[in-house]
């Protein structure tokens, strides 16, 4: 296959999440960092200490895998004890629908109940899991298809992000990889004396 052909910059996966979204005006300005930052200034943090973090354990991994493993499964222990304080907090994620969804650092793909044109502009808001991170993007419909197994979510829609808020990106791509890893993670590794 050649370069050409080839469309997809981002390993894909299909994930469980919780998901809203809204349409944007055309003359809506997206400024995700500012608006998601305002209304959850303590998920806004926790989500860039998990980058930082994950960042580290992946380069880690190369080194340990064990040792990056423990790391991930207690910080993923310390983001469900986190994500319980926000909702006592009344920070809640019940606005979200769980759905499973198609996705990949550069968009996503997942059944709705609307229809919507090709080229609307959309406000997303994810709540990735088990970690319970909230990010907030932006994107562009490109495409809008009629699914007849789904009846109660009878739209397929595809959404291609706009790269307007890259720290978001950067988390939903390093949440990809995580769960990439688990996919193919083979368990412990025992040593032959």
């Amino acid at each position: 296959m050649d370069k050409e052909s080839e469309r997809r910059s981002y390993y894909r996966i299909d994930d469980m999440v919780g998901l809203s979204y809204a349409s944007l005006e055309s003359t809506e300005v997206a400024n995700d960092e500012i608006v998601g930052d305002l209304d959850m200034p303590m998920t806004s943090l926790f989500a860039e200490i998990d980058r930082e973090f994950n960042q580290a354990v992946n380069t880690l991994w190369h080194e340990n895998p064990t040792i990056a493993q423990a790391l991930g499964l207690l910080n993923r222990k310390i983001s469900l004890i986190a994500a319980q304080g926000l909702r006592e907090e009344g920070q809640s994620v019940d606005s979200y629908e769980e759905l499973m969804v198609n996705i990949s650092g550069s968009g996503l793909a997942f059944s709705c109940i609307e229809e919507l044109p090709v080229g609307t502009r959309l406000r997303l808001s994810l709540a990735l899991r088990p970690s319970d991170i909230h990010i907030n993007v932006t994107g562009k419909v490109v495409a809008c298809e009629q699914l007849a197994t789904d009846l109660r979510h009878p739209y397929w829609i595809r959404v291609t992000l706009d790269g307007s808020n890259p720290a978001a990106q950067e988390q939903l791509i390093q949440h990809i990889v995580q769960k990439q890893c688990a996919q193919f993670d083979p368990g412990p590794i025992s040593a032959k004396s």
